[in-house]
């Protein structure tokens, strides 16, 4: 039996509630990461409806279209390691899990290519990882890391569970939103994980997707955003009690937690000064989520408008091929854009979804350089700017506010 490219869900995924509300719909949009290998794949390439809703039960935002995960991860275009402030980050990272949970073995889903395991492995951990894209899982293999290809379940984890023993830690970062069953991740976490292990998460997060109208990280591949108050939830209704919870700067702003098996752990301060947050911002209202999504189009309106009007006169480049510039050229119309700059190899030299426009590397913009460069990466903007400093034309960035530079 064929599987469908896409499922629509009609429950929410942390909940199994019904009381969902549609907070935005942005019509039909390609894969967020299906960039095209060349000219002849645009015959076969597939969009889909996009929707964002909220759980009136439980106050979890989610994309109701499930995309078949082969469709998604087989041929992933995004390599951790390409990018220097994630290096940066992951290194922090395992700094982090080191001196707060002081773990002597680590599991890791969502791996990619080993940023995260091999600042572990620096630091004395024993480490292995699971990442669903065969490409990615390779590349870790290559350096010498313990990389299973495929899905992070139960077989899986006790796989993993007989060749390593349990372990001390189980985490995922920006993975654990990609999935459409998060009870099968936590019920393999705890197939491997110690009695007193720690499953630990970084999640793209609700709070600064309102702060800031991320509505860019809406997309078929990231199918759930977590604020603290859904994700506890769902947690301790699969036997986790979260102990730690903090903000962080990555992806724009996530949320890194930990959560104990051991239910006589206390939570740290932390946990309850996050909650208080969280109610005092509105974050778990339906109504704030809904105020969200009617400002959101607001905001497309004026970058579709502004730089339509530019795009009449002057020439205007984008820059960083990442899932936010998929989102935005298509919402906005930008088939304008002569060039999209990209210092991946593994997107280089593709075409955008949707547009068609093509990647390039850094080093093809000093060539022909245009009057603007709409930086689609913009929580980037900084490092990409400090890069470029020969670029003496205007840089534009879409959020929180469309700005000039």
């Amino acid at each position: 039996m064929t599987t469908p490219a896409m499922i629509l869900r009609t429950t929410c995924r942390g909940c199994n509630g019904t009381r969902l509300e549609q907070v935005l719909d942005l019509g039909m949009m390609p894969l967020a990461g299906g960039f095209l290998a060349d000219e002849a794949a645009i015959a076969t390439e597939t969009s889909f409806p996009l929707t964002a809703l909220i759980c009136h039960d439980c106050a979890l935002v989610q994309i109701p279209q499930i995309i078949n995960p082969e469709i998604l991860f087989q041929d992933y275009s995004f390599s951790s390691s390409t990018i220097a402030p994630l290096v940066q980050h992951f290194e922090g990272y395992a700094k982090w899990l080191v001196e707060k949970l002081k773990p002597s073995s680590v599991v890791e889903f969502g791996c990619n290519d080993g940023i995260l395991l091999t600042p572990l492995e620096k630091l004395g951990v024993k480490t292995a990882g699971v990442d669903i894209s065969k490409n990615i899982a390779q590349m870790a293999r290559e350096k010498g890391l313990d990389v299973t290809a495929g899905y992070f379940n139960e077989e899986t984890a006790k796989a993993l569970q007989s060749r390593l023993g349990s372990v001390d830690i189980v985490t995922g970062s920006n993975a654990f939103a990609h999935n459409d069953q998060p009870e099968k991740i936590l019920a393999a976490a705890r197939a491997v994980l110690k009695p007193t292990g720690h499953f630990c998460l970084e999640v793209m997060y609700a709070g600064d997707c309102l702060e800031t109208f991320q509505w860019d990280t809406l997309y078929h591949e990231h199918l759930t955003f977590y604020s603290l108050t859904s994700l506890s939830r769902l947690l301790k209704k699969n036997g986790f009690t979260v102990v730690e919870a903090e903000r962080i700067p990555m992806h724009g702003g996530s949320l890194r937690i930990a959560a104990s098996l051991n239910p006589d752990e206390p939570p740290r301060p932390s946990v309850a000064a996050h909650l208080d947050y969280e109610n005092a911002k509105g974050v778990a209202s339906p109504e704030t989520w809904l105020a969200f999504g009617r400002h959101i189009r607001r905001k497309i309106d004026i970058v579709k408008d502004t730089l339509g009007r530019l795009s009449k006169s002057s020439r205007i480049w984008g820059y960083g091929a990442a899932g936010k510039a998929t989102l935005w050229v298509n919402a906005c119309g930008m088939n304008y854009l002569e060039g999209m700059v990209d210092g991946s190899p593994l997107r280089a030299g593709k075409l955008m979804p949707g547009t068609h426009t093509p990647i390039v590397f850094p080093d093809e913009l000093k060539k022909n350089p245009p009057d603007y460069i709409f930086v689609t990466a913009w929580n980037y903007a900084e490092h990409i700017r400090a890069k470029e400093t020969w670029f003496k034309g205007a840089w534009i960035t879409p959020l929180p506010d469309l700005r000039f530079f």
